[in-house]
């Protein structure tokens, strides 16, 4: 939670991009994905966020082996299976900013991203989720 301070600091913007397949890949039940859809659809909503989803019926610009954060063009940190590698050296920090914008500008955001995010959101709803109203 406290890393999720900074989403709601005035002046600061923070971008995320996925990959439709991160969406669709669920490591626990369908509840447990309607709660993460949930958050996301909340922090998409956030002015100090933009979200943005690479669709299924887009390329991907490369294959996206792992995650990783900027953080504001000073390190980027980078997830692996046993924990995270952070770097400050310039020549890595660049490559990530590239990839980075690369996958930013394959990505759709704003009602587009949540219109997606609504569509899978009802998929795993019609798998048992949850009750629909």
């Amino acid at each position: 939670m406290e890393r999720q301070s900074v989403l709601y600091e005035p002046g600061r913007e923070s971008v995320f991009v996925l990959t439709e397949a991160v969406l669709r890949t669920w490591p626990g039940s369908p509840a447990l994905m309607l709660a993460q859809f949930d958050r996301l659809l909340a922090v998409e909503s956030l002015s100090t966020v933009r979200l943005g989803v690479i669709p299924w019926r887009r390329p991907v610009p490369a294959l996206p082996r792992h995650g990783f954060t900027l953080c504001d063009r000073r390190a980027v940190v980078v997830e692996t299976f046993d924990g995270e590698h952070v770097s400050v050296d310039s020549g890595e920090l660049a490559s990530y900013e590239e990839t980075f914008g690369c996958f930013e500008q394959a990505a759709v955001f704003g009602g587009e991203a949540r219109e997606l995010l609504l569509h899978v959101m009802k998929e795993f709803r019609d798998l048992g989720g949850a009750v629909t109203p």
